[in-house]
């Protein structure tokens, strides 16, 4: 079924989102932006909600005036075209203000009053080019590039402009090694992946073999810790800190240097704290668990009972276990919580406000242009 219509807003995942008059039903739409007028094609893509359902861009009748043509020439609707900056298709401002409408959407959709949540700009990338100094590559040992949200077929590239110099030249380097009879996938694999960092050299190039985490933007990760930092430097009651799903201490060196009389970092991959006890940092113990345990905070309530300070920088599923949570930590005064998702930061941020607790300051943060990805900074202070 083909219609017409207008992109009115985006969705929470970054889709156009267009409404068929004829039966009702709002569609999503990749690479669309709102303001865009085109025609639709409804497409078999399973949605388990008759509100909703998928179609795609048949013709763009009139773009958005915040639409601009993609620098990247891999970025396209067509079956197999790269999707992995599906946002290059808008001019950077606009960006910045649909990563911001997508965090206030997901705070009002949790209870909070837009009117007292004090939402600022977000602090925009200094390069929206060349950043990312980390990714992870499919291949099946004839081509090699992303996952196309399309088809969930390989993208083949030939380069990546968002990657810095450094990764540029690995991906030079494996795309050289194709055709790669070792790089081949087993009958029941669709591929085998590549992870890159600016860390490599061109010899550890290999399959399946992950490499150490670190924030994909080494400007904007610098700029959290610099917030970190700051946060703790005027807090005059940081005591004992606890920090969750620490890593390989990224923001565990910041918390060290702080004026804190001691950290205890808990983190679920036991090779990234094996990487962070190798730093020696001082006054600091680190421990491997699983922060997902449905007994998490009852087994950990001997050690963090007595802190004041909690930060925490948990993965996209965000701190998902709350029952027992404020009984553990009974001391605490301030919670810095950095977050990679809007939903489940706010889902945590209302259970933390029907504690008892306030944002006494909020920081967004683009981390990755021409993405949805929004980063989220936040510093909770209990309510008088």
């Amino acid at each position: 079924m083909k219609f017409k219509g207008r992109i009115t807003h985006l969705s929470q995942k970054g889709f156009g989102v267009v409404k068929n008059e004829q039966n009702h039903i709002s569609y999503f739409v990749l690479g669309t932006w709102p303001g865009d007028i085109g025609e639709f094609e409804v497409i078999d893509k399973p949605l388990n909600n008759k509100k909703f359902a998928y179609a795609k861009l048949i013709q763009l009748i009139h773009p958005s005036e915040q639409r601009q043509s993609p620098h990247c020439p891999h970025v396209h609707l067509e079956e197999y075209g790269c999707t992995g900056c599906p946002w290059m298709i808008a001019d950077y401002t606009s960006q910045l203000e649909q990563k911001r409408n997508r965090f206030i959407y997901a705070m009002k959709r949790v209870g909070f009053d837009e009117s007292k949540l004090n939402v600022g700009a977000l602090q925009p990338a200094p390069d929206i080019y060349g950043y990312r100094n980390r990714c992870q590559l499919k291949t099946d040992g004839a081509q090699l590039g992303f996952i196309s949200e399309q088809s969930h077929q390989i993208a083949p590239i030939g380069d990546c402009i968002v990657l810095n110099d450094a990764c540029r030249t690995l991906l030079s380097t494996a795309i050289r090694q194709l055709p790669n009879a070792r790089w081949k996938t087993d009958a029941d694999q669709h591929w085998n992946f590549i992870e890159l960092d600016d860390d490599m050299t061109t010899d550890d190039i290999a399959i399946n073999q992950k490499r150490p985490f670190k924030q994909g933007n080494s400007a904007q990760n610098d700029w959290m810790r610099n917030w970190l930092q700051q946060k703790l430097a005027h807090n005059p009651h940081v005591g004992k800190v606890v920090e969750l799903f620490c890593g390989s201490g990224n923001f565990t060196h910041v918390i060290a240097e702080s004026h804190c009389t001691s950290v205890i970092a808990y983190e679920i991959d036991a090779a990234a704290i094996t990487a962070l006890k190798a730093r020696h940092l001082d006054n600091v113990s680190a421990q491997a668990i699983d922060l997902f345990d449905s007994r998490i905070w009852q087994k950990l309530q001997p050690y963090v009972h007595d802190a004041f300070t909690l930060v925490l920088d948990p993965p996209r599923a965000g701190l998902k276990k709350h029952q027992g949570f404020f009984s553990s930590f009974r001391t605490l005064k301030t919670i810095l919580y950095i977050s990679c998702n809007p939903e489940t930061f706010a889902r945590d941020a209302w259970f933390f406000h029907q504690q008892g607790w306030s944002i006494s300051d909020m920081q967004l943060l683009d981390l990755f242009p021409h993405t949805p990805h929004v980063e989220i900074m936040a510093e909770f202070i209990k309510s008088s």
